[in-house]
């Protein structure tokens, strides 16, 4: 009998050993999910694919040896709130790299998620409302409101982390209202207090845009929003 207790207590020490190795390799990895519109996939001035902010926070997730799995999948360039609403909604599935993966699923699995949305809204409901105004352009902003807060319930729904939403910047665009839209959707996104909100308004400035009209920067443009984002991540609070 003492042999048997004997060896019952080696083996749940060996097995307790296991787990501290295990827990001690392996807390610290995030899953990390880039959700939004071209913002969040990195499309530069140019209206192409390039490097945008969640690359560089990759990197840096990278960098400190805390990044399992990254995915950038789910954002796509001129996404609206409402269109990854169904995406969520609808749990969408892409095949990468021979592997089937659906929205849901990568939410529940996700550390991490970031989220950049509203500029296309914006743009859409100024492009096809008649003599704009100050007036309007409220009622724009207050139907977006709505939009953004039932999408947020919805990826609560599958992530109930923290979201962390990275605005926009001040675009060199000469439609006033666009500019105005975004400071509207700042203050939206800093009344929501169950996300973090990350304003970029001034974090990059018309040189960082490399194509004149273009709503969206270049690479340098993206990694001072980057930069700005890592101060705010808490996953980063240990080694920044």
């Amino acid at each position: 009998m003492i042999k048997k207790h004997y060896k019952l207590i080696i083996f749940l020490l060996i097995i307790f050993i296991i787990f501290l190795i295990y827990k001690t390799n392996h807390h610290n990895y995030f899953n990390y999910t880039s959700l939004g519109d071209g913002y969040a996939y990195g499309i530069n001035s140019y209206g192409q694919e390039d490097y945008g902010y969640s690359d560089f926070i990759r990197d840096e997730l990278q960098k400190e040896k805390k990044l399992n799995l990254y995915s950038k999948d789910f954002a796509v360039k001129d996404q609206s709130i409402n269109h990854l609403y169904e995406t969520i909604v609808t749990n969408e599935k892409i095949t990468t790299n021979k592997v089937e993966k659906n929205i849901k699923q990568t939410l529940r699995e996700s550390d991490l998620v970031t989220l950049t949305i509203g500029l296309n809204d914006i743009i859409y409901h100024i492009a096809i409302t008649p003599n704009m105004n100050e007036y309007r352009l409220q009622k724009i902003m207050k139907s977006i409101e709505k939009d953004i807060e039932k999408l947020i319930k919805e990826i609560k729904t599958y992530y109930p982390k923290e979201i962390y939403v990275i605005g926009y910047p001040t675009i060199p665009i000469e439609n006033e209202y666009i500019n105005k839209g975004l400071k509207m959707l700042d203050t939206i996104y800093k009344n929501i207090d169950t996300i973090t909100y990350i304003s970029t308004e001034d974090v990059i400035n018309n040189q960082d845009f490399l194509y004149s009209e273009s709503i969206y920067p270049g690479k340098q443009g993206y990694e001072k929003i980057a930069q700005k984002a890592i101060k705010k991540l808490i996953m980063f609070n240990n080694i920044n």
